[in-house]
């Protein structure tokens, strides 16, 4: 961080702490403009030694957060709230960081409750801590420097129809702590969006465009990389009300164009068009939903989707000619007070890569409450029977079970799920997934109580070998009054695809990605946490976690794992807070060609609270 930054920003606070000290925190009134301050600042020493550039050996300084808020002539008029922080990263734990993180986020409202509101939010953060996503465990720490901007106006005039028109803009810059790799990024939003309701017909309308920036550096053999996506979206709903109780009918359009330009990849665009409509169909026993959807670009939604959410693939899908129309009516009726009895059939036809598939499928379920001595306990269970142009295919099985249950001190939360043969995207594909967790707790002598919680999920494609993805999570926790511990184990592992954000599993089999997109990942997490309460006004906190993880692509991330050590001590003496911290922390990413990041950092400050009314 920059001294001259560091100087203003300490040149602030230390305005800020006069004025507090002062008593002008209270509130400011300069004719119609109403101002309310409040804050923590705090003094404080500490010291740093490591590899992670910019750190300081010693440092006597400040530290702090704040709260401006106010308003001009009238709240409803004009309203504004500025929440500023600096600190070390033992300071700012709530923020995730590992690092000094400073930055501020403000908000101003306009017209608040007339006919044409405006809103405003703004934010910066320098020196955050963010992460590198693996999908199903904690990623790899990154230091991001972010900026974000939004802006959305409406015109609500009465018996017109509404418009409201937003703007919205992030950016900022990204560095993998333990390697070379850095990336800049940026992303523009701007949308429009209209409400009416004519001869009792709700219409929706709407007009998204998006812009991604993507730049990175420091990949192997010291290559570059930009990526560059862009998308228009344009939707239309109508729904009425059918005079037949509470029934009702909606259709739905959309287009959505986009394109992405990766160096290493290519370049790759396409538009989908989706229609959509819906009938339901309020029958006193047996109601009835009929569904209908067609889509003329199965495999470029999916990259469309990617591009909206800001995860541009550094290498475009596959994008054969493909497209699909889907017909499904479903009902479900209450034979006994506590059985419910449902079935569908719904009919799929889709074209793909010069070829035609089709699918019929039937089934029913009926789900069970038992009331007596398994009170707590709900099934669901369901037959699919599926036909293709070659032939019915094997009858799929649907099936959940929860419990629900006190049993003296202890409480019980299980649920397990089921599916086999469940359609994918592309119908030629199918598959079976498992997903169960349960939770227990138990009250415990002395005010204690535990609790412990599993997580699992478990997915296949079935026409494809080595295609399974899976991923489980295991916490336990032990509270007093005045301590706690608690405990986690995370793992997972499966096929993904890589973005600018990092990794993301796969929504299709790998054989329908393009050459080199399926990127196997391997990862697993685990750590503890202890605190304590010995005296009032006290609290001690400890955390440790370790997250290792792997690919199979050699200018990936291989063989990368980090450990981080986390300390906090506090005391509360009226106004004033003395606290101690420290933080140890390494990542080390194997084919980096660079030195494993490692931080030690450590303070002792000692602050106060000061509070407008």
């Amino acid at each position: 961080m920059r001294w001259g930054f560091k100087f203003r920003w300490l040149a602030g606070l230390g305005l800020l702490w006069l004025a507090l000290c002062s008593g002008a925190a209270a509130q400011i009134g300069v004719g119609d403009l109403h101002v309310t301050a409040s804050g923590r600042l705090e003094s404080l020493y500490g010291g740093n030694f490591g590899n992670l550039a910019g750190t300081d050996e010693h440092s006597l300084g400040f530290a702090g957060n704040g709260t401006i808020s106010g308003d001009y002539y009238n709240p409803n008029f004009l309203s504004f709230t500025l929440l500023p922080y600096y600190g070390r990263s033992q300071d700012n734990s709530d923020l995730q960081s590992i690092t000094d993180a400073s930055g501020y986020n403000g908000t101003l409202n306009i017209f608040k409750g007339s006919h044409f509101p405006g809103f405003i939010n703004f934010e910066q953060t320098w020196n955050q801590s963010g992460t590198f996503g693996v999908p199903g465990v904690a990623g790899l720490a990154t230091k991001n420097n972010d900026h974000g901007l939004n802006v959305v106006w409406s015109a609500l005039l009465p018996d017109l129809p509404t418009l409201t028109v937003g703007y919205a803009e992030t950016g900022g810059t990204s560095s993998l702590l333990g390697s070379d790799e850095s990336t800049a990024s940026s992303t523009k939003n701007f949308n429009v969006g209209s409400i009416y309701n004519v001869a009792g017909v709700y219409l929706t309308a709407g007009f998204i465009h998006l812009n991604t920036d993507v730049d990175i550096s420091g990949l192997e053999d010291g290559e570059s990389e930009t990526a560059r996506g862009s998308s228009n979206q344009y939707r239309f709903t109508a729904q009425r009300a059918i005079p037949y109780r509470t029934s009702s009918a909606s259709l739905g359009l959309s287009r959505i164009t986009y394109s992405d330009n990766d160096t290493l990849g290519g370049t790759n665009y396409g538009t989908t068009d989706t229609v959509n409509g819906n009938v339901n169909l309020a029958f006193p026993r047996a109601p009835v939903q009929v569904t209908t959807t067609y889509t003329d670009n199965l495999l470029g939604s999916i990259e469309q989707q990617l591009v909206s959410n800001g995860e541009v693939p550094l290498a475009g899908l596959n994008s054969p000619e493909s497209r699909s129309f889907n017909v499904e009516a479903s009902t479900f009726v209450n034979v006994l007070p506590r059985t419910l009895v449902g079935g569908y059939v719904s009919r799929t036809q889709q074209y793909f890569d010069g070829q035609n598939f089709g699918v019929t499928q039937a089934g029913v379920n009926v789900s069970y409450n038992f009331l007596h001595t398994l009170k707590g306990l709900m099934f669901y269970g369901g037959l699919v029977e599926s036909a293709t142009q070659q032939g019915n295919t094997r009858v799929g099985f649907i099936g959940d079970v929860s419990y629900n249950k006190y049993l003296g001190k202890w409480q019980v939360n299980a649920f397990c799920r089921y599916d086999q043969d469940v359609e994918t995207l592309l119908v030629m594909y199918t598959t079976s997934t498992l997903n169960y967790s349960g939770t227990i707790k138990r009250e415990l002598p002395h005010d204690m109580r535990w609790v412990a919680v599993a997580n699992l999920v478990r997915s296949v494609f079935e026409q494809q070998a080595g295609s399974a993805s899976h991923g489980e999570s295991f916490t336990t926790m032990l509270m007093w009054s005045r301590a706690s511990v608690s405990g986690i184990y995370t793992q997972a592992s499966g096929t993904s695809i890589l973005t600018a954000s990092g990794l993301v599993a796969s929504p299709v089999p790998g054989s329908v990605l393009g050459a080199g997109n399926s990127i196997l990942y391997n990862g697993k997490s685990y750590g503890a946490s202890f605190s304590v309460f010995p005296v009032k006004h006290m609290s001690i906190s400890t955390a440790w976690s370790k997250s290792l993880s792997d690919t199979t692509a050699p200018t990936l991330l291989t063989n990368s794992g980090n450990t981080n050590y986390y300390g906090l001590a506090t005391y509360e003496y009226r106004r004033l807070l003395f606290q101690a911290g420290f933080t140890k922390f390494d990542q080390s990413i194997s084919n980096s060609g660079t030195p494993a990041t490692m931080l030690t950092s450590y303070s002792f400050g000692i602050s106060r609270w000061f509070k407008g009314f």
